[in-house]
């Protein structure tokens, strides 16, 4: 009986290899997103179908990164004419306008522009895409908060490695 308690106390570190994995596995998912960001709307409009992806995924007040994929048919089209105009529901300030392009785009099947957005609220994004003679309008609504979603991102990301050291210092002194 006394081997088999021995060995029961023997510990080989298997559920904090564990942990540490699925904590890993966990940041990764978080981290993790495609490119152009969040789908915010996909409407077809005359011959063409438009996206609107938005990054950050939670538009606050600052940059923001917006993409557009515009399709024929369910081929992308990659030289149509893109141009964004965000309004504010609430006015008081100018509109903002941009002019899409492939320049910056990390995915070529995308075209994009970073825009300030000056103030929170609900914004009015139309869009208008021109294409060998063809056009075509799209609008749907924003909102855009005072704060970014990703601070508590950062904070996750700032607190895990104590966390880990702790976890850690505990297993060790445990054994």
């Amino acid at each position: 009986a006394a081997a088999a308690d021995a060995d029961a106390r023997r510990d080989d570190g298997w559920h904090v290899r564990r942990l540490i994995v699925a904590l890993g596995l966990a940041c990764a998912a978080i981290a993790a997103h495609a490119d152009g960001g969040r789908l915010q709307m996909r409407q077809a409009a005359g011959p063409f179908v438009v996206s609107l992806f938005t990054t950050p995924e939670s538009l606050a007040v600052g940059d923001a990164d917006l993409s557009v994929m515009v399709e024929e048919q369910g081929s992308v089209l990659l030289d149509a004419d893109v141009v964004i105009t965000l309004t504010a529901d609430e006015g008081g300030s100018a509109p903002v306008v941009a002019h899409l392009s492939h320049a910056h785009s990390t995915n070529r099947l995308l075209q994009d522009a970073v825009i300030q957005l000056p103030h929170a609220g609900r914004w009015h994004a139309a869009i208008h895409v021109s294409e060998a003679g063809r056009e075509a309008n799209v609008a749907t609504d924003l909102t855009v908060a005072s704060y970014s979603a990703r601070r508590g991102t950062v904070w996750f990301f700032a607190v895990l490695p104590i966390c880990a050291v702790a976890l850690f210092a505990w297993v060790q002194m445990a054994k």
